[in-house]
């Protein structure tokens, strides 16, 4: 037994004396796996600073495969297909200032299902700009109405700039008739530029948010829902919480092919997530993410557990988000298993990737936040000696040890997967853009493997 125990310490210490080894940049594509094999492979090219990155913070896939990089050094939202062309019709988000000229540096972006590009720039402000209205057009706005209440016959006569207006296009006993159009050019590049969509200091939300300082709020991240919905959700780094935050009627507009479309501005809803230290709490919440079901996803950089599940339980008219991970049930709830988990993703298959970023790698669980393998790094096979005492004598021994090896991915800042399942990570403090594939279900031109 002791001669056991002895071997185990020494193989202990050989593996910590180890040298690191860089990761390849390149890859082998000739490489053979074996069936079943699922080792994740960088896929190139990188993106990296001739695209103009300088510090790629956030990263998000709109639902037509379109890529947005919130870039906070550059002032910008980087717009790409998949194959890393940088696309036409987005110079509103380059350099950006707001309507009010107010200097933009996005540390987030999300996009939801209306085509909205929403981002933050860690202020109490949630900024928006759409891409379907901006690739037709806006012809004018309706900058006067008649309210009718059908079942009393009452009207209600009423400018867009009335403090009733709001009250009234939201009101459910009310319809707009006899819309007068404007098309004063100042109202529609309001609507049509990068513009605030949501603000703590709006009497509106204080009022409804009563119970704290909405306007002190300070956005850490975002995330919209898969489905077509009329809410999205905040992560409020000030109060550490998580807040849904509802999309209401405020404008309506024609575009220049003739369609009429409502606008929506921002409006506080509830708090889904509350500070605390146990499963489905937040405290310095880092970032974000939801799946089709609905789940909220969750990191932090305060307390115990960094990554949380909450799923939506509805009680009556309302819906409370309770924990879906506990600890000591889901792996992804061990202690000490992350540092500093900047980021949280989920795919189609409710695969959850964290961007683990001081230990330069990507984690990946099931459903059930059960671990399943690595993204970022590689693993090689070292043949050593060791020797170990029998008896009076040292013995000669052959052995092989698998070691990780890490450096290729600087900092993962921020993560994101799409449909086909390829990772794509925001690398920050070098200027890149990675992305990765399962060397099992796609070929080196992002295919499916037949």
């Amino acid at each position: 037994m002791k001669y056991a125990v002895l071997y185990i310490i020494i193989l202990c210490f050989m593996w910590g004396c180890l040298e690191k080894m860089p990761l390849p940049s390149s890859i082998n594509v000739n490489t053979e796996f074996a069936a079943g094999d699922t080792t994740y492979l960088l896929v190139n090219p990188i993106w990296d600073e001739t695209y103009g990155f300088i510090t790629p913070i956030e990263i998000s896939i709109a639902p037509d495969g379109r890529v947005f990089v919130a870039d906070s050094a550059a002032k910008s939202i980087f717009a790409l297909d998949q194959s890393g062309n940088i696309l036409d019709g987005y110079s509103s988000l380059m350099n950006m200032n707001d309507v009010a000229d107010t200097i933009i540096y996005p540390i987030d972006v999300d996009i939801d299902q209306k085509m909205n590009v929403f981002f933050i720039d860690g202020s109490n402000r949630i900024y928006r700009w759409n891409q379907y209205w901006n690739q037709i057009g806006i012809e004018s706005y309706a900058s006067f109405a008649t309210f009718l209440n059908p079942s009393t016959g009452d009207t209600i006569q009423r400018s867009n700039h009335s403090v009733q207006w709001f009250e009234l296009i939201n009101h459910s006993d009310y319809i707009m008739i006899d819309v007068e159009w404007s098309n004063n050019q100042s109202i529609i590049d309001s609507i049509s530029l990068p513009h605030v969509f949501f603000e703590g200091s709006w009497i509106r939300n204080i009022f409804a948010d009563l119970y704290y300082e909405s306007e002190k709020n300070i956005f850490s991240g975002i995330s919209t829902t898969l489905a077509n919905d009329n809410f999205m959700f905040a992560q409020d780094r000030f109060h550490n919480r998580i807040i849904k935050i509802l999309m209401e009627r405020s404008q309506y507009i024609q575009l220049e092919n003739g369609e009429k479309v409502w606008v929506h501005s921002g409006t506080f809803g509830q708090t889904v997530v509350s500070e605390g230290t146990g499963a489905g709490t937040v405290n310095s919440p880092l970032g974000i993410d939801i799946d089709y079901a609905g789940n909220l996803y969750y990191s932090q950089g305060g307390e115990f557990f960094s990554i949380h599940k909450v799923k939506p339980v509805v009680t009556g008219v309302y819906t409370v988000y309770q924990s879906a991970f506990q600890e000591g049930t889901n792996e992804i709830m061990d202690l000490f298993r992350f540092t500093t988990p900047a980021d949280v993703a989920v795919d189609l298959n409710q695969n959850i990737y964290v961007a683990n970023t001081d230990d330069q790698e990507i984690q990946v669980f099931d459903y059930n936040g059960k671990f399943s393998r690595k993204a970022g790094v590689d693993e090689i096979t070292i043949d050593t000696t060791m020797y170990v005492e029998h008896g009076s004598e040292l013995v000669e021994i052959d052995t092989f040890l698998v070691k990780e090896l890490k450096g290729f991915i600087t900092s993962p800042q921020a993560i994101t997967v799409d449909k086909r399942g390829v990772i794509y990570i925001c690398d920050t403090p070098s200027s890149r853009i990675l992305r990765y594939r399962l060397s099992n279900q796609l070929d080196e031109d992002l295919q499916p493997i037949q």
